[in-house]
């Protein structure tokens, strides 16, 4: 949300920087292809830490593409994310990531609950929390059923802690969303969700959060104090110019908020089998290889970018 030409933290606020856009007739600036989107975020020292495959080949769960099985092709992509995410995060580590976009249809949902299976298979306890609440949960492509009791408790709800183990993936817990909710920005501001975030650190390896898109409600703001920082999830296609612009030089600016980078999904990549062997984190894709150096001596320099782009 945009007061002023800056990010509102007032989640309920329903000015959209889209509206805006729309205004000054920059909507039709959509980055249509892969090279395109990724000078885009190069031009602003955004760390690219991952390229996702369009998942048109996974398993569609209740709408939702997975990476459910441990052998799948796709698994690759979501575990390079995750080892860049911790190099990201710099030398505190990582615990908590804040996934979210800008528009709706970018995959920030696909994207959070893939990384979450990609962490619980990798042997990492691994906790995914639905706070985007003014969405019903999705946690059915999990095969797990929320209480129903929990739409009329958000609060409870959060202060109760009610992770639920996902079966036939190991290692991984979901917190399902109580939305529908009309109080959004209240509840995520409460001190139970605050105490939830701070006890899930402690018991968890890494917690995934999905939020809505920046473009409707800044939630993922609310949220981003108590994490490790905010992942922005972009798509050829979808992805605007003047969004992107926007959002990222408030993030970089911002004395406050720690910004990761960005991964592009839906990008026409080369899928290759994931390999237990391959403990590197470097790029699968040639487009990628500039951000994500092959040896030691080139860390400084990643390190630096990461500095200027992320506050680490």
């Amino acid at each position: 949300v945009l007061v002023g030409g800056r990010f509102s933290k007032a989640g309920d606020a329903d000015g959209p920087m889209l509206a805006r856009l729309q205004a000054d007739g920059s909507l039709d600036a959509t980055f249509h292809t892969l090279p395109d989107l990724q000078l885009a975020l190069r031009q602003q020292e955004v760390p690219i830490l991952g390229l996702l495959p369009d998942l048109a080949g996974s398993d569609w769960v209740d709408g939702l593409p997975l990476v459910l099985t441990a052998d799948s092709p796709y698994l690759e992509p979501y575990e390079r994310l995750r080892g860049n995410l911790r190099r990201a995060a710099g030398t505190g580590g990582l615990k908590s990531v804040v996934g979210t976009s800008l528009l709706s249809g970018e995959g920030k949902t696909v994207t959070a609950y893939n990384l979450a299976i990609a962490s619980a298979r990798a042997g990492k306890r691994t906790l995914l929390i639905e706070a985007d609440l003014r969405s019903p949960s999705r946690a059915a492509a999990l095969r797990v059923t929320p209480n129903p009791n929990s739409q009329l408790e958000p609060l409870q709800h959060f202060d109760r802690g009610e992770f639920s183990l996902v079966p036939e993936i190991e290692n991984l817990y979901i917190l399902p969303s109580p939305g529908p909710q009309r109080q959004a920005a209240a509840i995520l501001e409460s001190g139970e969700v605050k105490r939830l975030l701070e006890d899930a650190c402690g018991r968890f390896d890494l917690v995934v959060i999905d939020t809505p898109p920046l473009s409707r409600h800044t939630d993922a703001l609310l949220l981003e104090p108590h994490t490790d920082g905010v992942l922005l999830i972009t798509r050829p296609g979808f992805t605007e110019d003047g969004l992107l612009t926007e959002a990222v030089d408030q993030f970089i600016e911002s004395e406050t908020i720690q910004f990761l980078g960005a991964v592009i999904n839906g990008a026409d990549v080369p899928v290759r089998p994931f390999s237990s062997t391959d403990h590197s984190i470097e790029s699968f894709a040639d487009a990628e290889s500039d951000l994500f150096p092959q040896s030691a001596t080139d860390a400084d320099e990643l390190a630096a970018r990461l500095t200027r782009a992320g506050k680490r």
